[in-house]
């Protein structure tokens, strides 16, 4: 993109140059008129450029609030996985609230600024987090845990995938995790 400005303004300049080869002014007047015109140009492709410069800030942020948002769905993932494994009521609530949090949050994502991969990604975790809320919104104390485990195990690849694509490997990810160790293992 930048490149691309650089060769507009140039070619921009090259052809003001030659349109006043063509058009030599011969009085102040004309020289005012070149000089005027010659500023309108460039403050023209400045602000073309700067504006240019805005918009990818603005994507990479709003790659960079998608990401955040995979990488804490995945954490909510291997602590529901985890829960699942070792049949905690109390620990499974807690997270499915947390869950719920991180697909509230999940709404905040600008995704009318996202482009291909990162707006595929937050669609498709949205719907598996929500698909998600709705399969353990029935489950009780007594329910039947492996089934739930296993629901959250095979999403976790999933989700994995869509953070190792976008730059940011899951196992440096969640606030349980330290110097890249996973604190989430399935049941054997």
């Amino acid at each position: 993109m930048r490149n691309k400005l650089v060769v507009v303004g140039a070619a921009l300049v090259l052809a003001l140059a030659g349109a006043a080869w063509l058009a030599y002014p011969m009085n102040a007047v004309g020289w005012a008129a070149w000089v005027q015109t010659a500023g309108v140009v460039a403050a023209i492709w400045w602000s073309v450029r700067l504006q240019a410069q805005q918009s990818e800030q603005h994507v990479l942020q709003a790659t960079r609030v998608a990401v955040v948002f995979a990488s804490n769905l995945h954490w909510a993932f291997r602590k529901l996985n985890d829960a699942s494994g070792k049949r905690s009521w109390p620990e499974f609530v807690v997270n499915r609230r947390i869950l719920e949090e991180i697909l509230s949050q999940g709404r905040n994502v600008p995704v009318h600024m996202l482009e291909g991969r990162a707006l595929a990604m937050v669609s498709s975790l949205r719907a598996m987090g929500i698909e998600a809320l709705e399969v353990s919104a029935s489950h009780q104390p007594n329910g039947d845990w492996r089934d739930l485990q296993s629901y959250f195990s095979k999403r976790l690849p999933s989700i994995s995938a869509w953070l190792s694509a976008n730059g940011n490997p899951p196992e440096s990810n969640g606030p349980t995790d330290y110097l890249g160790l996973r604190t989430s293992f399935s049941q054997l």
